[in-house]
């Protein structure tokens, strides 16, 4: 079904369905100390639901992935819509954190189905440069909640709790819900559908990571999530602990960082037009483990907030910028495997970051020298598994 005409108002429904994810974290970031206050537990427990959610996200990737290149995209997506909006509604009830982690994980779950459907939808109906342009036009509209959610968590606490998000999140499911219904069409034809049982994921996930230059992106991918929930995890606490920030100013700084990376990614794939995307992921990782240096910087000389708050949107930047070439990669050269591939790229980086959730809670939460040790060491392993297993100069151009 690949088409060579982009069409804008597909590719924005497409990008609609990426939303959820980030929706399902950055508003509540603003409000783990009230969500501690609520459930009478400390704030840095409240600050792990950020493991369980990636849990649940990658539990969604590898289940909807596979499923979507067997049974087609449209019955996933909505099945994936429903569901979070009634665990998102959920949410309102809780009455302790166990309850609450439960449902974070549900959430990401949920949210990461529809994601990765929402990659595989894209390569069905491009490829190569045509797929950089889609992935970035779907990120116009997808990547405007990396900015507002944290805005959004920010100004909730003026009008309602944190329950009350749960609720705005339900109805906001339910609406994209009944459009996809109507108008999105399953972009993956019959005939291109393959088997998936068990066996046949592992045997997938198996061909896929024998791809000499897949695995390498697989390994990149994994080393930036590392880094990028490490800043996830902590950064709340370093703007208010290293520098008296409240949380009505967190979310709003939360939300600059963001906009970087939303600026990121639409650099990202302009920049992967104009020049080799493996050279574009290149300095998207030289960049992020320079923002990473210097945050140590920045707590060993305790330098102003104003250099803090630059370095923390550069290294978010770097991330947004990652995004577009790290996927067309490692989905164009697998048309077939579309969900597959999408998943096993986004859920290797879910899962490291879930592995490093003991990490994060070691990190120094007054200063940034922890996290800027971490993305530094992190990234400059991303650097070596592209020149040793991507291998930049033997790739074949896009077209």
């Amino acid at each position: 079904m690949t088409q060579t005409k982009l069409r804008n108002g597909l590719i924005l429904l497409i990008g609609a369905l990426g939303m959820f994810q980030p929706l399902a974290l950055d508003p509540y970031m603003p409000n783990i100390l009230a969500i501690a206050k609520d459930l009478d537990v400390e704030a840095s427990l409240i600050g792990q639901n950020l493991t369980f959610l990636t849990l649940g996200v990658s539990v969604g990737l590898v289940i909807a992935g596979p499923l979507s290149d067997a049974i087609g995209r449209r019955r996933p997506v909505l099945f994936a819509l429903a569901g979070f909006a009634v665990v998102s509604f959920a949410t309102t009830f809780v009455t302790n954190y166990e309850m609450f982690f439960t449902l974070r994980a549900a959430q990401g779950f949920f949210a990461a189905c529809a994601a990765v459907v929402a990659n595989a939808m894209l390569r069905d109906l491009y490829q190569g440069l045509q797929l950089i342009k889609a992935i970035a036009r779907s990120m116009l509209l997808m990547g405007t909640t990396w900015f507002l959610g944290p805005i959004f968590g920010s100004v909730l606490q003026s009008f309602t709790d944190w329950r009350g998000l749960g609720t705005l999140l339900a109805i906001a499911a339910l609406l994209l819900l009944a459009l996809v219904f109507w108008k999105l069409p399953d972009t993956m034809t019959f005939e291109d559908r393959t088997r998936t049982t068990a066996k046949d994921v592992v045997t997938g996930f198996g061909r896929l990571l024998k791809d000499r230059v897949f695995l390498g992106l697989v390994l990149i991918q994994m080393t930036i999530s590392v880094s990028l929930y490490g800043y996830l995890s902590i950064s709340t606490f370093i703007y208010n602990n290293a520098f008296g920030i409240g949380a009505l100013q967190v979310g709003f700084l939360l939300a600059a960082n963001s906009a970087s990376s939303y600026i990121g990614a639409q650099l990202g794939a302009a920049l992967s037009r104009k020049f080799k995307p493996q050279y574009v992921l290149l300095g998207t990782l030289i960049l992020g483990a320079s923002a990473g240096a210097m945050m140590v910087v920045v707590a060993a000389l305790q330098l102003p907030f104003i250099v803090f708050t630059v370095t923390m949107a550069l290294f978010v930047m770097s991330f947004g910028t990652a995004i577009t070439p790290i996927l067309g990669l490692a989905m164009d050269s697998h048309p077939h495997e579309a969900g597959t591939a999408a998943a096993v790229i986004t859920f290797s980086g879910t899962f490291a970051a879930t592995l490093a959730g003991p990490l994060y809670a070691v990190l120094d939460h007054n200063s940034s020298m922890g996290l800027g040790f971490t993305i530094v060491g992190f990234l400059s392993l991303g650097m070596f598994f592209l020149f040793a297993i991507v291998r930049p100069k033997q790739l074949e151009v896009m077209k």
